[in-house]
């Protein structure tokens, strides 16, 4: 990694391993972009890039290749920032001010060339990884206040002369990270949304771009970026002058469909981050390179042990047996159950506050139901601790039923709009997180929460999206503040009690994005645990997210399982519960002593492989985007082990002619034995590959390698 400035070039280069990204100030003193993609040997190699843009904005065919766009004259694509000033002004002209390097961290100002706005850009790196996350923070030094109207965090250019393909993520509840692929012709591709409370379910905020049709799993270059942030988000993706430029950008940040910034004289805003990055080596890498990312550089830091950190326990949720249909008698009586099939977290779901005995009730009363249980949750929590278990409590601090004591005393806090009707979903309104006091509210419920029941572990649920949304609220910048206030709150739970383990859910994947991970230990990859949906929903997920943080709704899922009703074996359930998070979503009151038995042996095997799995790299060798099967394989970061997962459902006669699986990112020199005494060497694992036996419904095969000296 190295940051670069050249004076008299007035040229910056960031070099971030296998990735180059380099920037200029023009003859205007305005920012332009010239390079992302592989790297540069010197300064001289932009010599020809500098003279072929000297020129941006005089109305030149290239003006758009500015590196922060605003508007520039003859610039027609979108703007990263756009502003209303004091007088009604709204053009913007902003021209390099200074710059500053320190270490890994390059921070451009940008002023405005008449009125007192500045703009830092800040560009960071992450070691050598081919990586860099851009952000920019808009300081208003005028007199007055000033509405910034868009506010994103970067634009970013593709290289020119390419017909390029998008591909992205996209669902529902249920149906997250579907993949979806399109070409980029002239015009725009915008990626979005505007629930207000998340926005992962629906897309995820990241982008993939590459040469159209040529870059696979393990070959081409592959330009792409993420936003971190669970909120409104926007990314354009936009080509110009197709016949004369083929030039591409992206430019992405916080929506400004639904939220205008107000920024009062002195005052500041800062953006999320977007990550971009860059892989010569197809999706996989891209994925390589992403899970690098995560496991270095943002997933929970700071913790004071690493003991409830280094790997992700096993969770039996009560959930599964009683739903509300709980008391003090029955989770007691239930925990040597849990542990009995090698549970080591106990939590308890909804269900435990005052008069909650379904969902239509209770939602935001955050008090134990003392008929139900008389000795407090503090007594559960000991007897799940005397088990050797930890003890955790599910919570949705953002919701609210009407018919709550919190909403009779404080109707005023809900998100509404005047004179509109209320709407409900799933008989929640939503809370106005974007209010402090409400935030701070919230905090202190928590820290009590967590202090008297002595939480191993806290689930934080979100069940909804917002409605009556009116423009109030969006001069107001609401939905900015209110996804701002959630970060707080997060960041206080991790500062304050660093060795919680927290769990991200979101009605299922709502929030299984970058904004959230540097904050939960675990992510509700989907509410929907069927087993053969999840050989794609896992797909998706694992492309972008270490599979330890891939938590949710039993992921050893109940038979037959209530999305599908599928009913599925025991042994295909279990083989796929261990490509995540392991949480067991079996009734076991309704389990056989062979049942219990059978989990007890999966669990002991998961934990054995635990160490490896969460530690790894997943390489995608046969898609079930494109076959009735699923080839996964999980190589340690060191290259000394691998487990080998394949899941096959609905095959014919004519897909039994399987070809060879080739594994990938093995040690090539060294020697691997399997668990069934086969030793091959990495280069011919790679090379030659290994025979798998698929056949009819329901196939599962697990076996793991490893090095031998």
């Amino acid at each position: 990694m190295k940051i670069t400035f050249n004076p008299d070039l007035k040229l910056f280069r960031l070099a971030c391993g296998e990735m180059e990204y380099g920037f200029a100030v023009n003859n205007d003193g305005q920012l332009m972009n010239l390079h992302w993609g592989a790297p540069m040997l010197s300064d001289r190699d932009y010599s020809l890039l500098l003279s072929d843009r000297a020129v941006m904005a005089n109305g030149s065919r290239d003006c758009n290749s500015g590196e922060y766009r605003f508007g520039a004259p003859f610039d027609y694509a979108a703007p990263a920032i756009r502003v209303r000033f004091p007088d009604g002004a709204e053009t913007l002209r902003l021209v390099y001010k200074s710059h500053e390097i320190d270490e890994d961290t390059l921070t451009v100002t940008l002023a405005d060339s008449f009125y007192p706005l500045e703009v830092r850009l800040v560009y960071k790196t992450f070691a050598d990884l081919p990586l860099i996350s851009r952000s920019a923070v808009i300081t208003n030094n005028c007199s007055g206040e000033v509405i910034l109207r868009s506010a994103m965090s970067a634009t970013v250019q593709l290289p020119r002369g390419v017909e390029w393909r998008l591909t992205h993520y996209a669902g529902e509840w249920g149906a997250e990270y579907e993949r979806q692929q399109s070409r980029l012709g002239q015009g725009r591709i915008v990626l979005e949304t505007s629930y207000l409370t998340d926005a992962a379910a629906h897309i995820v905020p990241f982008f993939a771009l590459d040469e159209e049709g040529r870059s696979t799993e393990t070959d081409g270059e592959v330009y792409f970026g993420a936003l971190q942030y669970s909120g409104d988000f926007k990314i354009i993706v936009e080509s110009q002058h197709t016949q004369l430029l083929k030039r591409a950008s992206v430019t992405a940040g916080v929506n400004d469909f639904t939220s205008e910034i107000p920024l009062a004289s002195g005052e500041s805003f800062e953006t999320p981050s977007l990550i971009v990055g860059f892989s010569n080596s197809g999706f996989g890498h891209m994925s390589e390179i992403l899970y690098d990312w995560q496991f270095d550089h943002i997933l929970p830091r700071g913790k004071k042990t690493d003991k409830a950190h280094a790997v992700r326990p096993v969770i039996y949720n009560t959930w599964y047996p009683y739903e509300f249909d709980i008391d003090e008698k029955k989770l007691i009586d239930f925990i040597p159950k849990a542990k009995y099939i090698g549970a080591e977290l106990y939590v308890i779901d909804d269900g435990w506050m005052k008069g909650r005995s379904n969902d239509k009730r209770g939602l935001g009363d955050w008090f134990i139901d003392e008929e139900r249980f008389p000795h407090g949750l503090r007594y559960i929590s000991d007897k799940a601790h005397e088990a050797g278990m930890m003890f955790g409590i599910w919570v949705e601090p953002e919701m609210v039923n009407p018919d709550s004591d919190l909403y009779r005393a404080h109707p005023d806090w809900v998100l509404s709009e005047p004179n509109r009707e209320r709407s409900l979903m799933r008989t929640q309104l939503i809370l106005d997180m974007s209010r402090d006091d409400i935030t701070d509210w919230t905090i202190d419920w928590l820290d009590r929460l967590i202090e008297d029941a002595k939480l191993d572990y806290l689930k934080w649920d979100m069940n909804r999206e917002a409605s009556e949304i009116g423009l109030y609220q969006l001069e107001r910048g609401v939905a900015v503040k209110y996804m701002k206030n959630i970060e707080r709150i997060w960041k206080h739970l991790n500062e304050k009690f660093p060795d919680l383990l927290l769990e991200n859910c979101a009605s299922g994947g709502g929030r299984a994005d970058y904004g959230m991970l540097p904050y939960a230990d675990r992510v509700n990859r989907s509410d929907n645990a069927d087993p053969i949906d999840v050989m794609l929903l896992h797909e998706g997920y694992s492309t972008l997210f270490v599979p330890k943080l891939a938590g949710g709704a039993g992921n050893v899922s109940p038979s037959p399982n209530y999305v599908n009703r599928r009913v599925v074996p025991l042994e295909y359930r279990v083989n796929s519960g261990m490509t995540g998070s392991m949480s067991v979503g079996v009734n076991l009151l309704k389990s056989d002593q062979t049942e219990l038995d059978a989990l007890r042996d999966a669990v002991s095997r998961f934990k054995q492989l635990r160490p490896a799995l969460q530690d790894a790299y997943v390489y995608r060798i046969a898609s079930a985007n494109e076959h009735p099967y699923s080839v996964l394989q999980y190589t340690k970061r060191d290259r000394s082990q691998f487990t080998l997962f394949a899941f096959a459902h609905g095959m014919h006669q004519w897909d039994k002619q399987l070809p060879r699986f080739r594994m990938r990112g093995l040690d090539p020199n060294a020697v691997y034995v399997s668990e069934s005494g086969n030793r091959l060497s990495g280069a011919a694992l790679m090379n030659s590959g290994i025979s798998l036996n698929m056949f009819g419904d329901y196939y599962s095969h697990t076996e793991t390698w490893r090095v031998i000296d």
